[in-house]
């Protein structure tokens, strides 16, 4: 269903695009939008240049060899899998520890690179199959915690014709290949490198916290931004850690996790300097829907509603960029838009100089305190207009404006048509009274 809701996305671009800066854009889309459905398996996608570090390519199985030997060479571990991809196909190679990545050719990007899908297995790894590779590869007896706290956080592909199948489809259409086919590649041959001499196993679960923790930090990071689909991405690799279960009552652990996570969030918008009453506000709605789950399944399906909301908090209400004096200008007539309120008397409550504040304001915001105010108002206005049958004086008065006749005209200034217009716009329908 996933593929086919995007194949329509596809045909529509690519049937309006003529000029190369479209098709550049058609291009994007494609990569951005692969990537985020395969967040949404929990698969990893990397993007490698041809000449990548040693720290760059490691992130290919997430320094997982770093565990095993002395100074692997990931950078000649890349080269090898690049070498092996056709121009304009796609492999899915599979290493010698049975892991699987589909790899092909970036084509939108200024210097030649290779994506990387990865990795992934189509069946999960039990006892047996560790024991056969602690057997193939000559490792050590201590090995085994290594391997099993590893493949804890390697996602499990079930469905291997619909995954080829959407593959296919999608990346017939990045690589502007109609035939194009997934090649399987297989290399079995155990690595060559020099093997540690010993696994400390105080260290594999440590690995394990820190990886996890990289991954949680550009989640929040992604938050603090605004980003969505980045923070949706991360978050679906970070559900790939299996956590520790800490409470006999499973749904009650569940809940105490995603309590945490929804306290991550609010510290992450609040570095992006929202506003703590709209933090709050959103916070503590979050807090009682996830009381109100009755299962594991609705808690998880709450995530990316939640990452959602922060986003788009930090999205509208964001003034991290602004100076502090501006700062608390904008907080100030944000919540307290329907008072009376001017260059003046803001300058006051914020004791500096008006002139200093006037000059800092319309810099750093683009207009005047007064624009702003008369904005702010006719936004709030806006809404009555659409959710209320409220006189036009009543609503003038909830918005801070003297009179109605002075709300008409700034509400005209700022939209272009008056208040009755834009209500009639909105809706032929009877609107309730507040």
């Amino acid at each position: 269903m996933i593929y086919k809701e995007y194949y329509v996305i596809f045909r529509i671009k690519f049937t309006f695009a003529e000029s190369r800066g479209e098709i550049d854009m058609i291009l994007m889309d494609l990569r951005d939008i692969l990537r985020d459905i395969l967040g949404s398996y929990r698969v990893q996608f990397l993007l490698l240049r041809q000449r990548c570090t040693v720290s760059e390519a490691s992130a290919l199985d997430f320094s997982f060899r770093d565990q095993l030997y002395e100074s692997f060479d990931y950078s000649a571990f890349a080269s090898a899998i690049m070498a092996l991809v056709p121009e304009d196909n796609v492999i899915d190679y599979k290493d010698d520890f049975g892991l699987h990545y589909l790899v092909f050719r970036g084509r939108d990007m200024a210097e030649e690179a290779f994506a990387f899908c990865g990795p992934f297995t189509y069946h999960a790894f039990n006892e047996t199959d560790w024991e056969r590779l602690i057997e193939k590869h000559g490792l050590q007896d201590d090995s085994m915690d290594a391997i099993r706290w590893y493949f804890k956080r390697i996602p499990v592909i079930q469905d291997y014709l619909s995954w080829q199948h959407m593959f296919t489809s999608l990346l017939a259409r990045y690589l502007a290949n109609p035939d194009l086919q997934i090649k399987p590649v297989s290399y079995d041959r155990p690595s060559t490198a020099k093997q540690k001499p010993a696994i400390s196993l105080s260290t594999i679960p440590y690995t394990s916290v820190e990886a996890r923790y990289q991954v949680e930090d550009a989640m929040l990071d992604a938050i603090r931004r605004g980003d969505i689909s980045e923070a949706i991405y991360q978050q679906n690799l970070f559900m790939g850690f299996q956590l520790d279960q800490r409470l006999p009552d499973a749904l009650r652990d569940a809940k105490d996790m995603i309590i945490s996570v929804n306290t991550a969030y609010r510290k992450a918008i609040q570095q992006a300097a929202v506003h703590p009453l709209y933090i709050d506000a959103i916070s503590g709605q979050f807090i009682t829907e996830i009381e109100n789950t009755e299962n594991e399944e609705q808690l998880i399906a709450l995530i990316p509603i939640m990452i959602r909301h922060y986003c788009l908090l930090v999205q509208q209400h964001s003034l991290e960029r602004y100076s502090g004096p501006v700062r608390g200008c904008l907080n100030y007539i944000d919540f307290h838009y329907m008072e009376p309120l001017n260059l003046e008397s803001l300058a006051a409550r914020l004791a500096i100089n008006k002139n200093y504040l006037s000059t800092r304001f319309h810099k750093e915001v683009g207009m005047t305190v007064t624009d702003y105010i008369n904005r702010t108002r006719v936004r709030r206005a806006e809404a009555l207009l659409g959710k209320t049958a409220l006189p036009m004086q009543a609503i003038a008065e909830q918005c801070g404006f003297s009179d109605a006749n002075y709300f008409t005209r700034t509400f005209k200034k700022v939209n272009g048509v008056s208040p009755n217009d834009y209500r009639k716009s909105l809706t032929a329908h009877p609107l309730p009274t507040a």
